[in-house]
């Protein structure tokens, strides 16, 4: 090791120190003022960053609220792939409502909450994030109902994924427009997806599908 890479490191560890509290800020500022408040102005004066600062490390609000949605939605999608991993065929119903009911209340532990949903509609530039996000998803449901049995097409497996991952944000609208976060949305979400579920691991679609091969 170089006396370059010694000296780089603490410079490295307040950049990160400093991105973070930049990020930490603005959302702070989502959480207290509303998506609409956040400005680079707004961010300074929460976090004692100066503005002319955190230009250096981030070039719009836009960019700074985009990293926070990116990484909470990593988060979020890595602790929901480790529970499909432990599903197993023989009662898949509830462990899968474990599962759904674990990643709720994962994601909000760390943040993901509703102003960055909201974030998402107000800020064009994050769409690509989240459209992303939910192929990732739809994905999982693929290899998760291939592992469990199903005998549904990739490409009809990935649609269903699709439709399942829209019951999420069927439940930010419920809360958006109640002004709650009753759990109730998240079981009404477990019946749904359990329902849409079920005939892709159908032994009779299966059977029928062998017979017009």
């Amino acid at each position: 090791m170089t006396n370059a890479d010694i000296k780089r490191r603490p410079v490295q560890a307040r950049s990160q120190k400093t991105r973070t509290a930049i990020k930490e800020a603005t959302h702070a500022v989502m959480r207290e003022q509303g998506v609409r408040a956040v400005t680079t102005n707004a961010v300074a004066a929460h976090s004692g960053i100066k503005v002319g600062s955190i230009y250096d490390y981030f070039p719009n609000k836009e960019a700074i609220i985009a990293e926070i949605y990116e990484e909470k939605l990593a988060q979020v999608r890595s602790f929901f792939e480790s529970g499909f991993e432990e599903i197993e065929a023989d009662d898949w119903q509830m462990q899968l409502a474990t599962v759904i009911r674990k990643t709720w209340a994962y994601q909000l532990s760390i943040g993901l909450d509703r102003t960055i949903v909201d974030a998402a509609y107000y800020y064009e530039a994050l769409f690509p994030i989240a459209q992303q996000h939910a192929r990732l998803i739809a994905s999982n449901y693929v290899r998760l109902l291939r592992r469990l049995g199903s005998c549904w097409a990739q490409e009809q497996l990935f649609d269903l994924g699709i439709s399942l991952y829209t019951l999420v944000n069927a439940n930010w609208s419920y809360w958006r427009l109640t002004g709650t976060d009753d759990e109730i949305a998240i079981e009404r979400q477990i019946v749904l997806t359990i329902m849409l579920i079920t005939p892709a691991l159908s032994a009779a679609e299966c059977r029928e599908s062998e017979l017009t091969v």
